[in-house]
């Protein structure tokens, strides 16, 4: 009896330092790189990867992104700060339906809702 239970603690203490050998054992993968802001997105999503439109993004997401945007409190974007917290700005022409150069929140919301087409991720 003393020889089996001396023979599973061997077995145990074997396997918990081959578990502890194998954690610390240096692989041969390739280091990682950051994802650039066109690989880490699906084909086709003219997303931007900063902080102003996003697809799929709820209308009380737009309003809160909006007031978060409008950084002198007037109710309105203007490019400047429609670019301000990373967005590339591509889609402000085609978001400013009434060509004033600012965004109401009416139009930023809007906007938001449908997808950028290509000629405004081209602008």
């Amino acid at each position: 009896m003393r020889t089996s239970i001396l023979a599973f603690c061997g077995m145990a203490a074997l396997g918990m330092a081959a578990g502890a050998v194998a954690q610390n054992t240096p692989t041969n993968n390739p280091p990682t790189q950051p994802a650039t802001s066109t690989a880490s997105k699906p084909a086709g999503q003219m997303d931007n990867s900063g902080g102003g439109l996003g697809m799929q993004m709820t209308p009380r997401e737009a309003q809160m992104a909006f007031q978060n945007m409008d950084s002198n409190h007037d109710g309105f974007l203007d490019r400047s700060e429609f670019t301000q917290r990373g967005d590339s700005g591509q889609r402000f022409p085609g978001c400013d339906t009434d060509r004033d150069g600012k965004l109401s929140e009416a139009e930023y919301v809007t906007c938001s809702q449908r997808p950028a087409t290509q000629s405004q991720s081209q602008q």
